[in-house]
């Protein structure tokens, strides 16, 4: 397990617990990171499963079991800290016949957008107690003499009184008599507000509620919740917890638990720094995402009567201008930008939306001048900090203020996207067909489970000839989309939609599985064998489980691995050292790899060298040259190139006699492509290849 720095555990917990331990979401394994007392199960690395079950029935009082099983499973834990950084989780333990109130805090470490770690810290709650109690007598807690405010939301006029008296000594309080009070008063000062106690069982809007409706804010929910009841229900807590809240009192209430239980989570989250959104950016000055989407929505409610747009400015290339200029007069484009944009956007609510993209929300009821913008954008580029930097703008006009603000940006973001590739556009505007598109596909991605489950996609094989004696030799299986319906998907349409959703390395697997049962069947018929090769997209090449199932299915069917080579494009197999890693797994497991659509973009010389290929195929847009002087040279050179690496070449997208014998003549070994035959069905296939 990858080592991670102490400061980074502490940041995420504190340092005042005895017992730390950290869990690998890959191997659900546990290691211990701290040990003051051995705790049963967690000490011995086990699978965090095991372990916590152990430690429930050696150490939890028995009417507490049940709860906790349920809800620190590691599919319960994992879903949990998937939506919430951090939070408590409360019960009694039994010592030497002993009863003690214990805690168990749990904290994330993410790789990415994946949740990668879990960190756990024990902690005896009577200990704890009496260690936050000092720490208010030497006023560590409110630094520098300032109070936290304290929001109480509760219906009952007496228990808010009991919760003011205990706390008015500490904190400023603040009061709401129901959730829906609670949230406009949130929403108001959520900047000061440190901590919210929240009753359950309100008239309004209860407990529940407000907890969804305060995470549909990412500001609003940067503010934690410690959620009060008197019913003592485990459902109740759970769906709390659920909801997004990070600990729980009962009441009647004891000063010092509440006390105890409100320091350490205002410490916690103040010293790790975990605000789920900071108001500004701190390269631009503009508002960052989350703030934007808070404010936006007043923004529009306050000038409802006036027309709205939103309009992102992407810099092309960003990426480039960081290689050739460096980061740091990256930063300083960004900084220009962010100061243009505020000089030419007076009446807006600006943000820098995500990287090298700066949107703006504005009010106006006058249609968008695309001539002045074109101007204005020639001045920026102009004056910029480096040549010839190339803008694009995207443009949602008159907004449909009904929609979410994460929508309303997307259209405007749906819009510069539409022009990122075409260096003569400068602007663009969203329209009803992009929108429609975007329907589409999320139709797409929401019928891709159900389409797996009923077949929907269907494998074809397009046979591979052998130019010599024009015999079959292989096949490429290829993917298509039938629904029950009847209608056909093509794969232009889902292919890369799923490629960039992640849904691709799923389809992947569901076709790799479908050959090799063919290839079953052909073995079980005693049908002639063919090589059908199968597709390995850029996602799965990065899926670390790759290989192990790949390997699991070719011995499920009890195939060769030589009968289903797989192809990787030459865009996924640009050398690296983790695509070294995973080829060369794949070679020694037995799997024969192709290089599949040479010639059609950046051709990595180095990926032919150092990768175990034994086949490059000539991409169809190499092949359409074949006629041209120039084309049939460079042509011959890749096939000798090939020959060279001691590689065969097949040819893909072959339409006519003359490519065909062009090919001959160059001595390419195989070729593909309508001139012999279209991609075929499988019983299609099996006719055409059983002899």
């Amino acid at each position: 397990m990858k080592e991670i720095s102490s400061s980074r555990i502490y940041e995420i917990l504190g340092d005042e617990f005895k017992n730390i331990y950290i869990v690998d979401c890959a191997s659900q394994c546990v290691y211990a990171f701290k040990e003051s007392l051995k705790l049963p199960g967690f000490s011995q690395s086990m699978k965090y499963n095991d372990a916590m079950n152990q430690y429930i029935d050696d150490r939890v009082y028995e009417s507490n079991r049940d709860m906790l099983r349920m809800a620190l499973s590691f599919h319960s834990l994992y879903t949990r800290l998937e939506k919430t950084e951090q939070f408590n989780i409360h019960y009694q333990s039994k010592s030497d016949s002993e009863v003690h109130f214990m805690y168990t805090h749990f904290g994330r470490i993410m790789d990415g957008n994946r949740l990668d770690k879990i960190i756990i810290g024990f902690a005896n709650e009577d200990l704890d107690i009496r260690r936050n109690n000092l720490d208010m007598v030497n006023n560590t807690i409110v630094p520098s003499g300032l109070r936290r405010k304290v929001l109480i939301v509760e219906d009952n006029e007496i228990n808010r009184e009991i919760l003011k008296e205990t706390l008015k000594d500490d904190y400023d309080v603040l009061e709401a008599i129901n959730g829906e009070e609670g949230l406009k008063i949130l929403s108001q000062n959520y900047k000061d507000i440190s901590i919210i106690l929240l009753d359950v069982v309100m008239p309004v809007c209860d407990g529940f509620e407000f907890l969804n409706r305060q995470k549909s804010d990412s500001l609003l929910a940067s503010v934690p919740v410690i959620v009060t009841t008197g019913n003592n229900s485990q459902e109740d807590e759970l769906k709390c917890l659920g909801l997004g809240a990070v600990d729980f009192i009962t009441k009647p209430y004891n000063a010092r638990i509440v006390k105890s239980r409100i320091d350490s989570v205002i410490k916690l989250r103040e010293s790790s720094m975990t605000l789920a959104a900071i108001e500004r950016d701190e390269l631009t000055g503009l508002y960052t995402r989350q703030a934007f989407y808070h404010h936006a929505r007043t923004f529009i409610d306050f000038i409802s009567n006036k027309n709205c747009h939103v309009v992102v400015l992407d810099v092309a290339d960003f990426k480039l201008i960081n290689g050739t200029y460096g980061a740091k007069k990256g930063n300083d484009v960004l900084v220009y930008l962010a100061n243009a944009f505020r000089y030419y956007g007076k009446n807006g609510l600006l943000t820098r939306y995500e990287g090298d993209q700066l949107l703006g929300l504005f009010h106006s009821d006058e249609h968008i001048d695309v001539e002045k913008i074109e101007k204005n954008l020639y001045k920026i580029v102009e004056d910029a900090p480096i040549p010839n930097i190339r803008i694009k703008v995207g443009i949602y006009e008159n907004v449909d203020k009904n929609l979410q603000i994460p929508i309303i940006c997307d259209r405007a973001l749906m819009a510069v996207k539409s022009i990122s590739k075409d260096f003569k556009t400068n602007v663009a505007f969203f329209t009803k067909e992009m929108n429609q598109k975007q329907l589409a596909q999320r139709q797409m991605e929401n019928e891709f489970k159900s389409a797996i489950l009923n077949k929907e996609f269907k494998v074809y094989y397009q046979p591979k000839y052998d130019v010599k004696t024009e015999q079959i030799v292989g096949a490429e299986a290829l993917v298509r989309w039938q629904k029950q319906d009847g209608e056909i998907i093509s794969p232009g349409k889902f292919i890369p939609l799923f490629e960039r959703d992640g849904l691709v390395v799923q389809l992947d697997t569901y076709v790799f599985e479908n050959v090799c049962q063919f290839q079953h069947y052909r073995i079980q018929n005693n049908l002639p064998i063919v090589p059908i090769s199968v597709n390995l997209s850029r996602a799965s090449i990065h899926f670390s489980h790759v290989v192990a199932k790949y390997v699991e299915i070719v011995e499920q069917n009890e195939i060769p691995f030589d009968c289903v080579p797989l192809e990787l494009t030459e865009s996924a197999a640009l050398y690296s050292q983790q695509i070294a890693t995973i080829t060369d797994q794949l070679v020694k497991a037995g799997f024969i790899l192709h290089m599949d659509d040479f010639g059609s973009g950046y051709s990595s010389l180095t990926s032919l060298n150092e990768l175990k290929f034994s086949t490059v195929k000539l991409d169809k847009s190499l092949i359409d040259y074949i006629n041209q002087n120039r084309g049939k040279k460079i042509i011959q050179q890749a096939i000798d190139l090939g020959h060279g690496l001691d590689m065969k070449v097949v040819a893909e997208g072959v339409e006519t006699k003359y490519q065909r014998d062009c090919l001959e003549k160059m001595r390419c070994d195989e070729i593909q492509g309508f001139y012999y035959s279209k991609p075929l069905k499988e019983e299609d296939f099996i006719s055409l290849a059983s002899y």
